[in-house]
């Protein structure tokens, strides 16, 4: 599969599982600011683009242009690593402590092999942010 396919696919599902758990403006305003300020980062983060399309009936949130397809898989898992890690703590308590692996749970097993070679693995992802949030426990 192409990398605008599976990357637009990954972004619909965070921004479908942040809807559930705050409001689907809340959730594609947080998408939107976070893939502007980690456009600094990945600069082919400007192949996406994130639109509010609650009042309006045509159109997807999320537009991923095929310049995406260009761009090394490797970084691209990178940077979507990034955005869950982001989106998380963007949203808060409001994820609620498995996020990430809601996230994991909901995406098509048909994509599976694509985040492998992207390097990008959300169990992990996951794991980590319980160790974190563990450390800060620990901390208090």
């Amino acid at each position: 599969m192409d990398n605008s396919e599976v990357v637009r696919h990954f972004l619909d599902t965070l921004i479908d599982i942040s809807s559930r758990k705050t409001t689907k403006g809340h959730a594609v305003f947080t998408m939107d600011n976070l893939i502007k300020k980690l456009e600094n980062k990945y600069d082919f983060l400007k192949h996406i683009e994130v639109k509010d399309t609650r009042f309006t009936e045509l159109g997807e949130p999320i537009s991923v242009m095929t310049g995406i397809n260009e761009i090394d898989s490797s970084k691209i898992g990178n940077a979507l690593s990034d955005i869950i890690t982001t989106m998380n703590e963007e949203l808060g308590k409001d994820a609620g402590h498995f996020f990430i692996k809601e996230v994991k749970d909901n995406l098509q097993e048909n994509y599976s092999e694509n985040f492998e070679d992207m390097g990008l693995d959300l169990g992990l992802i996951q794991l980590e942010h319980e160790v974190r949030e563990l450390g800060k426990k620990i901390q208090k």
